[in-house]
């Protein structure tokens, strides 16, 4: 009986890793968070009277909440960690795969219904309001970049888009679904050459090129700048099923690993204060340490991944799970919502709602919650997951996979 016990509390699950659900809505929400507080300048310190006794009467958040943008490259490590995932499976517990067809189809479906929306609609919003008035050609590049995932080619699409800016990641991703099947079964056979690989290219073309650019807020996007968070993403997955596959007597790693999350996470903190003193460098902070800090989150991933289910469930719940379901259109609409509120407030920028008072700085960020929240519910589970099942010919009430 207490070996079934001690099963059940220091096992792992290599098919559903819940904690990534806690992961990925806390690393939206920090994104959303900076989005909004750009829109309201919003910066509220928390009491923290049962702190007084070590000296913290409040906490004040600003390094998250200034340099939230950066959980973008915890998504983009938990995308690589969950594509890669069944190849480390089938590496290491013979469970088959999906054929390449098989692999694309799933990734359309996941991805395009609800990206096309977005861009159809804040393109024609833009269109509307006479934002390309006197530059056709460019509304016609910025829609057929857009449609085609390119927009990243060229710099005027990237930063003066019509279109709601955050699909630039939609982008990057695609880019990397492009070359997945090969590199992972490159990645199957040499694990190590393939991630120094990955790792050294995306140094080399950061220090090489990217931070050699004049103005570096158009590379440091690019997509070379991310291969080593998805190197890192990818090999996190490799060692996790390693792990589940090898190690017998999980209960003190299970208790290192809850060790290893708590030390990611200060590590990822202590990055992050970093970045908010960077100040108007903080786009060269970013492509310098962008490395760095994927190494912190892939602690984290794994750290939580392998503790043990008391610690894990603060990240693998309903709550989490619940929030996760509805991340990717909550991503898609959160800012460009928050910016037509903002606007509906009679405001033209941050500093405007800030004049207006804390009341009015509250109100505006309570509402663009509520709304992104209802939105992005409405579309997943109206538009996206009903145009996933058909897409991939799955009957109503099928599990949908988020992580497909």
């Amino acid at each position: 009986m207490e070996k079934t016990h001690r099963e059940s509390v220091f096992s792992v699950d290599t098919q559903h890793v819940g904690v990534l659900d806690g992961l990925r809505a806390l690393g939206v929400l920090i994104v959303l968070w900076f989005h909004f507080w750009q829109q309201t300048w919003l910066m509220p310190a928390y009491p923290t009277p049962f702190l007084k006794w070590i000296g913290i009467a409040q906490i004040y958040p600003n390094s998250l909440r200034r340099c939230g943008y950066l959980c973008v490259d915890l998504m983009i490590l938990l995308s690589a960690f969950v594509l890669y995932l069944p190849y480390a499976r089938q590496m290491f517990l013979g469970t088959p795969v999906d054929s390449i067809k098989q692999f694309f189809k799933k990734r359309f479906a996941r991805i395009v219904p609800s990206y096309l929306l977005v861009v159809l609609i804040t393109f024609f919003v833009a269109l509307f309001e006479g934002y390309y008035a006197g530059r056709p050609a460019f509304a016609w590049k910025d829609l057929l970049t857009h449609l085609t995932f390119t927009e990243m080619f060229f710099n005027d699409t990237y930063l003066f888009a019509g279109v709601t800016a955050v699909v630039w990641t939609v982008c990057i991703e695609v880019g990397f679904y492009l070359i997945f099947p090969w590199l992972a079964r490159a990645f199957q056979k040499l694990p190590l050459l393939v991630y120094a690989v990955m790792m050294l290219l995306g140094l080399a073309f950061t220090f090489g090129i990217a931070l050699r650019i004049a103005e570096p807020r158009v590379m440091v996007n690019r997509f070379f700048t991310f291969l080593p968070v998805f190197a890192n993403g990818m090999m996190a997955a490799h060692l996790y099923v390693l792990y589940a596959a090898r190690v017998k007597h999980k209960a003190i790693p299970s208790v290192f690993g809850s060790l290893l999350a708590v030390a990611s996470c200060i590590a990822v903190y202590l990055l992050f204060s970093m970045c908010a003193s960077a100040w108007k460098e903080q786009q060269v902070w970013q492509m310098k340490y962008r490395a760095v800090l994927s190494f912190a989150f892939t602690g984290m991933v794994l750290g939580f991944a392998i503790a043990p289910k008391p610690f894990r469930k603060i990240l693998d719940n309903r709550i989490a799970a619940s929030v996760a379901a509805v991340t990717y259109n909550l991503y898609l609409w959160h800012q460009w919502l928050m910016v037509r509120l903002r606007m509906s407030f009679g405001a033209k920028s941050g500093s405007d709602i800030a004049e207006k008072g804390a009341n009015t700085q509250w109100a505006l960020t309570i509402i663009a919650l509520i709304t992104a929240f209802l939105v992005a519910v409405l579309i997943t589970y109206g538009i996206e997951q009903p145009i996933s099942r058909l897409i991939l010919k799955k009957r109503k009430g099928s599990p949908y996979a988020r992580n497909q």
